[in-house]
Parts: structure tokens; C-alpha cells; sequence
């Protein structure tokens, strides 16, 4: 699926592919939630497809194309984070190696692609580099990663790196509309840092219902109106990476708030009022400890932690922001 934010990017491929200039390694980089791995998918496909349309996208008829469907294309070869695991371990990397230099058997391209590429542990990266330096012919190994930060600088000096923006929030909200109608675009595009398939999640998973209840929780727990115990009973159903990206988001407007009464961008402008009714009682220098804090947080966020143990520990922090009246 090519997204309408991904047509310029789209369009340099086709180029590539016309001026026979195709890289022998792609970085696909930028924030989460702009269709970063669907667009490869799209690539990938195309790449392989015997009779691609007019308008140079994948038919969607040809064996190639029926084989990419079915995930049994003989020529390519994905990796990807699977639930039980948090790091991409060198014997995956071993078998993509292998794999890369055997014979192509159907497409025009061998293919593989690494998802959340920077999730590769050292010995995995450095296993990964062989192959960049010496691919074999006829071959394409594509990485998909938003933190590309993460990776060894010598793999991203050895890729093609192509960067994914956020569009702009008239597009943005015109394909939103197209898909579900609601008058909370606005402020579900700032809420998912104007990411439209994250503010599409929002609606569709009840995600950002979720959001609401957590900061309204908040807020009676600072203003010691709801028991610890209960507040981190009611988020026990919530990721933990999650409710630390929601705290974040909620400091860095504090701060925001504190240093301009109306301040014109906020990360969530739906709870403006709760965040000024607080801002007063806030200790800054705590707050900004706080925020340091929740960077450890967010780190050992995926760790195999006792998740109420996790939550009412970031939540006892929080409440030490608060100048309690005397």
C-alpha cells in the first residue's frame, strides 16, 4: 500500500527502476506510524511483478505477485521481531546471509528486508555488514527502522537512506475523514505527532479513549482524590511502553504550560484545562528530574518487570512533582 505522504518517495523509486540505478541497500527511516513497512512491501513487490500496471504499481495477477501474497515467494526473505523476543540475534542474520547467495529461482530479484532493523543486538549488525559490502548480484536488502539513530553508522554509510516525513495535517486529515468520520482529527493528529495511521489506531483500537481515562485518573490521583492502589489496578491492562509515552507527552506540556500561560502547541490540547489546573502546584526542577526519570522508565519499560510494582513506581515519582499545600 502506498500512502498519499509516500508519493514523492514512490515516485524516486520508479525512477530507479526506469534508470536501472536500484541500490543494492535501502534504509527506510522516520517516526512510527507513516506506513514505512507497507510501502517496502509495496517495493518488494513491485520489484518482482512481471506486469506491473500503467501507473507502476504491482498487478496483483502474475505468479510473482500471487507468491508475495502468500508469503511463499521462493526470493525473499523477511526478518522480524516476533513476540518472545525484544533484539534481532545473529543467527537470523546467518540465515539471511546464506540465503542471499543462493541461486535466484523465480523473481528478477533477491530480496530480504530486516524489520525494526535497529533492534539488531552487536553480533547480529556486525554479521549483517559482509553482505553489505560485498552483495551479490541481482540482490536488494532493505532495512525498515525508526530509530536509524540506533544502527552502527557503518551500515547506514553502506545503505541508500530514504527518510520518511509526516505529511502535512490538510492530507493528513483528508485521508483520516476518507476512512472514518469524526470531528477529533485535529486533535488526534497532534496527539500521535501528526502520524495518521497512529490517529487511525487511536479510533479503531479504542486507544485513544484509553489516553483520555489515564490522564483523568492522573489528574484525581494528584489531587489525592483515587488511592494508588486502585489507579494502578484500573492500568494494569495497559502497556507499560505505552504509559510511559502518555507521561512523557504530559510532562513536556507542563513544562510548556508553565513557561507560557496559552502556549499555542501542546502534545495534548484535549486535556488543556486539567494541565492548567495543575501547572501552579508543580515543583519545576522536580519535574524535570521526573522527566529524566521516565527516560529509565521507558527503557526498561519491555524488561520482564511486576507490571504494578512498575506503575505505582512511576506514579509515586510523579506525585513528588507536586508542591503539596501546607
Amino acid at each position: 500500500m502506498i500512502y498519499p505522504w509516500q508519493n514523492e518517495i514512490w515516485g524516486q523509486f520508479i525512477q530507479h527502476i526506469n534508470n536501472n540505478r536500484l541500490p543494492h541497500s535501502l534504509l527506510l527511516t522516520g517516526p512510527s506510524g507513516l506506513g514505512k513497512l507497507e510501502f517496502c512491501l509495496s517495493l518488494i513487490q513491485r520489484l518482482n511483478c512481471k506486469s506491473p500496471t500503467e501507473n507502476n504499481y504491482a498487478c496483483n495477477q502474475c505468479k510473482d505477485c500471487k507468491l508475495f501474497t502468500a508469503r511463499t515467494h521462493p526470493d525473499l526473505f523477511f526478518i522480524n521481531i516476533d513476540e518472545d523476543s525484544d533484539q534481532i540475534k545473529v543467527d537470523e542474520i546467518r540465515e539471511l546471509n546464506q540465503f542471499i547467495y543462493l541461486s535466484r529461482q523465480q523473481g528478477q530479484f533477491k530480496i530480504v528486508c530486516i524489520n525494526q532493523a535497529e533492534l539488531m543486538n552487536i553480533n547480529a549488525a556486525n554479521a549483517l555488514l559482509k553482505t553489505l559490502e560485498e552483495p551479490p548480484g541481482n540482490s536488494i536488502l532493505i532495512l525498515v527502522s525508526h530509530r536509524s539513530e540506533l544502527l552502527l553508522a557503518t551500515i547506514r554509510s553502506r545503505c541508500q537512506i530514504w527518510r520518511f516525513k509526516t505529511p502535512e495535517k490538510e492530507q493528513a486529515i483528508t485521508w483520516l475523514s476518507e476512512r472514518n468520520q469524526s470531528d477529533n482529527w485535529d486533535t488526534l493528529l497532534r496527539v500521535s505527532g501528526n502520524r495518521p495511521i497512529q490517529a487511525q489506531a487511536l479510533i479503531e483500537t479504542g486507544l485513544g479513549n484509553s489516553r483520555i481515562q489515564f490522564y483523568e485518573t492522573l489528574e484525581r490521583f494528584l489531587l489525592n482524590q483515587e488511592k494508588i492502589s486502585k489507579v494502578s489496578s484500573k492500568l494494569q491492562s495497559e502497556e507499560l511502553d505505552q504509559l510511559v509515552s502518555w507521561q512523557q507527552s504530559w510532562c513536556s506540556d507542563l513544562v510548556r504550560c508553565h513557561y507560557k500561560n496559552e502556549p499555542i502547541t501542546l502534545e495534548n490540547p484535549d486535556i488543556r484545562r486539567s494541565l492548567h489546573s495543575l501547572v501552579g502546584r508543580v515543583d519545576l526542577q522536580s519535574l524535570f528530574r521526573y522527566m529524566e526519570k521516565l527516560i529509565e522508565f521507558r527503557r526498561l519499560s519491555g524488561a520482564p518487570l511486576n507490571k504494578r510494582l512498575f506503575i505505582e513506581d512511576m506514579l509515586i515519582r510523579c506525585q513528588e512533582i507536586i508542591v503539596q499545600p501546607t
